[in-house]
């Protein structure tokens, strides 16, 4: 995303929350009184955010008065249910441990939960709510939702299936027009959503128990799971199968084609029920059976998964499951106790192909941010000689403030080191300085490539290069030049070819959502308006445009006059969909339901052949891809890999984004969901338990085909985040840990350039810091630095380590476990995020009882353990092992 913009759109939001907050919300119903008593140290502010006040960080502080250490405020709420977190220092959030109840989160922890009735309460540090007896055993709840019209299918999202579109189905077997579903869960509270067909998410205006704001300025349904629902004993090997919790649609979730005759299988049974499932297939007439691995369990349900081979043609299947003495076949036709003959049908023709590129799998991606890496010729430096810098290079007065909703200063920052400009300007309000160059260019990173190379480096994903503006690049002026502040196209064509040869690979940012208002034809419709051939690849609302653009001499509001990323002027929309307006056209899925616009589609899809084929770049990342149709990204993809096959494809999307993972899309994504947030929570912030964090885990391994898994951009951090860091608060420690499980973890280790030196940034622009080249002087820095490069060595000289299958052996307190084989070797990883000395308890019967363990982070001494081993580990670190058999 964009810096400038991302912060700015950030506040949007928090604003535009609570105002409708105030709009919509009765009268204050009571005054509740939220008190807080840190658990770490170093407190300088802390906060309640919560549904309440659209989980502002800021809006309602707390304050410690007497300086007893318990921090306090009144805040009135209205009369209802509210979830809420404390913050700590702005960006560390906590549980009320005190809280009568909790719901998930949705990112492995829980929010405190909190009935606010007539009178006033005290919650929190001497909390006056007391604590309900908890109902006992599982419940079984029907969730029923009638939807207008005659949808093609409906399923259920929420903080039970990791809000996954398509992971829970409901049906309509009568056709009445009621589709529903049964599920067990445990005594608790959920938010969740019915989703009409791909996209249409719907609150349960009719079943639900609550309501919490669902941060997209819309509301979801929470049902309160109590002693109101049936009570269901389920557990394994007493010959009874819950039938609810039994799951498999033939769809491409569930069937993996992997490519050759490779195919991955999933299935489903409600957690705890099942003893066993096979996989049956029939291949020329006979009948083979495959026993399948059970391989994540979330709240609700186990998933079991098979990897076979198969022949070419059709294969009927369906699958055995197996609970004491009872069987239950499920096939095409159903649940019943024999096969029968309606079975589910595998052919390659229902399922394509999903190929991810080898490659990916044993990269090692760096980060590049190009202004701020190095500078490696001051001749290539902004002088703002362009025409869009016109007006824009005034240094204001002394003591005057800039008005960012029209006024400008672009600069170059002469000392590399002074990066306490960007968050000291004299002149923006806030202090933050966005328009601030430091010389970074493609000549300063050629001569980096030895550097990179050494650090283990095999891929640089570049922030954007084209020519823009600003010092981010998102605001691209033409998709086919690199700017000439960077260097030129051919110095950057002799740059891959340099880099290819010591092994590295290079990965683009494309930004196809929006273009800048510098862009060659965006300044052509600005000029010329409907006459411009270029008009309509933006979709303008009126024009002309205010006198003087581009240099307006007042405030106005750029969205009044046309489409823009989130209302900044600097950012129009492309305009992808000439049926439809902007806002509509993101949701259409179909390109046959759209109007495409073939001059611009021509344009932008020509622009990455350009740079793929022409300019032999390996990949592409591409910025906000849910805020462009969706029909868009197929034709995208059908070209990216037609003129490359094994070119990579990674969309920017935070959350769970397994619609856009899969054949004809994407590779992978910037892994926030599944690997950047727990690794926050658990190894950097010490929050939750192995437990969760395993839990939080294996949903991304579930959510993602294996291939796609395996070519994630797992990163602890971006150009979009503070530096994980900074948010650790400068624990080295704990950064150490984090790189030790990236390297380890399944998919791509991703490095933002200067973590691997130790490198400190709060949000943005402050993230975005000139590298550190003097950082072999300073011990700290030299340190982390030989660490991730030894944890890269590792990775790649042990293939187990990066392809390998991952399996949890020990996931409790604050201690987690976990092993890496590939049948030639296997890798023992402990890792302990708790902050005293803590032990992994590994049962060995694997390995035959008795293995030999090289400890490879520890001067590679040797040791032989036997029956269960019990691995010490001191707190805020890892372990790694090379594992043998004894003889």
């Amino acid at each position: 995303m964009i810096g400038t913009s991302l912060a700015r759109w950030v506040r949007a939001l928090a604003l535009a929350a609570l105002a409708a907050a105030a709009l919509a919300a009765p009268a204050a119903a009571a005054k509740v009184t939220f008190r807080y008593q840190p658990v770490i140290g170093g407190v300088d502010r802390v906060a309640v955010a919560g549904s309440f006040n659209g989980w502002n960080a800021t809006a309602h502080p707390l304050a410690d008065a007497d300086g007893d250490g318990v921090w306090e405020a009144v805040v009135e709420l209205p009369k209802g249910r509210v979830e809420y977190k404390f913050v700590v220092n702005g960006d560390q959030w906590f549980t009320d441990e005190n809280a009568a109840e909790f719901s998930p989160d949705g990112f492995g922890g829980q929010n405190a939960v909190l009935a606010v009735g007539d009178e006033a309460v005290v919650i929190g540090h001497g909390s006056t709510v007391k604590k309900a007896a908890p109902a006992q055993g599982l419940r079984q709840v029907v969730f029923k939702f009638r939807p207008s019209g005659k949808p093609d299918k409906v399923s259920l999202a929420g903080q039970f299936n990791d809000w996954t579109v398509g992971k829970t189905p409901l049906s309509d077997p009568d056709g009445d027009g009621e589709w529903s579903v049964t599920l067990l869960l445990a005594p608790g509270s959920y938010q969740y959503k019915f989703v009409v067909g791909d996209n249409g998410w719907t609150q349960d205006k009719a079943g639900q128990d609550g309501e919490a704001d669902d941060g997209f300025g819309g509301k979801n349904s929470i049902r309160i799971v109590d002693d109101r629902f049936p009570a269901i004993d389920v557990k394994r090997g007493d010959g009874r199968v819950f039938e609810d919790g039994i799951q498999h649609a033939g769809g491409a979730n569930e069937v993996n084609h992997m490519g050759g005759s490779r195919v991955e299988f999933t299935a489903r049974s409600h957690r705890d029920d099942v003893d066993a499932v096979d996989l049956v297939t029939w291949e020329g007439g006979r009948e083979r059976v495959t026993p399948m691995r059970a391989i994540n369990a979330d709240r609700v349900f186990e998933y079991w998964r098979a990897d076979v081979t198969l022949p070419a043609g059709e294969t009927p299947y369906a699958f055995r499951y197996r609970d004491g003495g009872k069987v239950l076949w499920m096939t095409a036709g159903g649940m019943s106790e024999r096969p029968g003959e309606r079975r589910f049908t595998f052919s390659e023709q229902k399922f394509p192909a999903f190929r991810t590129p080898d490659w990916v799998k044993d990269a090692i991606i760096y980060q590049i941010f190009p202004d701020r890496f190095r500078n490696g010729s001051t001749a290539n430096d902004q002088d703002f000689s362009e025409w869009y810098y016109r007006g824009k290079t005034t240094r204001p007065a002394p003591g005057a403030k800039l008005n960012l909703d029209h006024q400008e200063y672009y600069h170059l920052v002469k000392d590399w080191t002074d990066y306490r400009v960007l968050t000291q300007c004299p002149w923006t309000p806030d202090g933050r300085d966005w328009m601030a160059f430091f010389g970074g260019d493609i000549e300063g990173v050629r001569q980096s490539l030895d550097y990179l190379k050494d650090l283990g480096v095999t891929a640089i994903y570049f922030n954007p290069l084209f020519e823009g503006k600003s010092t981010h690049k998102y605001d691209g002026a033409d998709f086919r030049k690199i700017d000439p502040h960077f260097g030129t196209n051919e110095e950057f064509r002799a740059f891959v070819k340099e880099a290819k040869a010591k092994g590295i690979r290079i990965i683009l940012d494309i930004v196809y959502n929006h273009a800048g208002n510098s862009h060659w034809a965006f300044k052509d419709a600005a000029e010329k308006g409907p006459q411009s051939p270029y008009y309509s690849w933006f979709e303008f609302k009126k024009w002309p445009l205010p006198e003087g653009w581009p240099n307006v001499g007042r405030p106005w509001k750029p969205g009044d006059y046309y489409y823009c990323w989130w209302g900044f002027g600097d950012l129009p929309d492309l305009n992808f969909d000439l049926s439809r307006n902007n806002d509509a056209e993101k949701s259409v899925r179909d390109i046959k339901d759209a109007q495409p616009n073939i001059g611009l589609i021509t344009h932008l899809l020509d622009a990455t052949e350009y740079w793929l084929k022409d300019m032999d770049c390996d990949g592409v990342r591409l910025d906000v891809p849910n805020e462009v149709p969706y029909w868009f990204w197929k034709l995208f993809t059908e070209r990216v890999k037609r003129v490359k096959p094994d070119a990579y494809v990674v969309g920017e999307l935070w959350g769970n984004a397994s619609d856009y993972v899969r054949p004809g899309m994407y590779d992978a994504v910037m892994n926030y969901a599944f690997f950047r947030d727990p690794v926050q929570r658990f190894l950097g912030n010490a929050q939750g338990t192995a437990a969760e964090f395993d839990a939080a885990l294996a949903s991304g391994r579930l959510a993602y085909p294996t291939q796609a898994v395996q070519a994630q951009m797992n990163l602890i951090g971006s150009h979009d985040t503070p530096r994980f860091l900074t948010q650790v608060r400068g624990n080295v420690a704990r950064l150490k840990l984090a790189a030790l499980f990236g390297m380890t973890y399944v998919g791509a280790p991703h490095i933002y350039y200067g973590d691997e030196i130790a490198m400190e940034g709060e949000r943005d622009p402050d993230c975005r810091r000139p590298f550190v080249w003097t950082w072999r002087d300073e011990p700290r820095r030299a340190e982390t630095h030989a660490w991730y490069r030894r944890l890269a060595q590792l990775r790649h000289a042990h293939p187990a380590l990066r392809t390998g299958e991952f399996r949890t052996v020990h996931a409790q307190g604050m201690v987690y476990g976990y092993v890496r084989s590939d049948g030639k070797e296997d890798f023992l990883v402990v890792l302990n995020a708790g902050r005293s000395e803590g032990e992994a308890v590994v049962d060995l019967a694997a390995w035959g009882g008795s293995v030999t363990a090289t400890d490879l982070l520890g001067g590679g001494a040797t040791e032989t353990w036997s029956g269960t081993a019990k691995v010490k580990v001191a707190g805020e670190s890892g372990r790694l092992f090379r594992l043998q058999r004894a003889r």
